[in-house]
């Protein structure tokens, strides 16, 4: 399953159209969680956004805003919550897209290496973290009014986790796409 999955970034940094394919996917859920939910939700829980668009949420948070929330808050935060396992997916993938081409435009050698141990999936760890930071924060809501502070902390730990992971995905991709393209420029304009 890593292999196929892995293979999968690969076709897809060697294809422009399957890579503009995941930008549309990540375009249209961003636009779906940012855009008319962000806009809508304030209004239906006391000014709030979603949890998860809240980079320092503590545990207090998350139940104090939970009391402000309205039926149609809770509604919102299901879309916006089944959106949210698939658009980590996606940008996950045109980041680690971006990664391979970035890597066999830099270094045939390392790219040889991250392909036959199927490294490209790595860039994939903040979308485990934003899974996990979801299914505590459905145990929350599911929960309330109780409050279940187990389930708020590990929420909470995986934003955490995902901010990290994602701020070191941000710069691997940056770094190999500028050396990639370097690469490919040269390889371009040699021939």
């Amino acid at each position: 399953m890593l292999k196929l999955c892995n293979d999968f970034i690969i076709a897809c940094s060697k294809s422009w159209w399957k890579f503009l394919l995941l930008v549309a996917g990540q375009i249209v859920t961003m636009g779906i969680m940012m855009g008319w939910i962000n806009r809508e939700f304030p209004a239906v829980s006391d000014g709030n956004v979603p949890f998860d668009m809240q980079n320092n949420l503590t545990v207090e948070q998350i139940f104090t805003q939970l009391e402000s929330y309205t039926d149609r808050a809770f509604d919102l935060y299901a879309i916006f919550q089944a959106v949210d396992y698939v658009f980590p997916v996606v940008a996950g993938l045109v980041l680690a897209t971006v990664c391979a081409f970035g890597l066999r435009n830099t270094s045939t050698g390392l790219y040889a290496i991250a392909d036959k141990r199927n490294l490209f999936l790595l860039i994939l760890i903040p979308a485990v973290f934003d899974w996990s930071e979801n299914l505590n924060l459905l145990c929350v809501i599911i929960a309330w009014p109780e409050q279940i502070e187990l389930a708020a902390r590990m929420a909470v730990l995986s934003k955490q986790g995902k901010l990290a992971s994602m701020n070191i995905g941000f710069a691997i991709t940056g770094l190999l796409l500028i050396t990639g393209l370097i690469g490919w420029l040269r390889k371009k304009f040699s021939s």
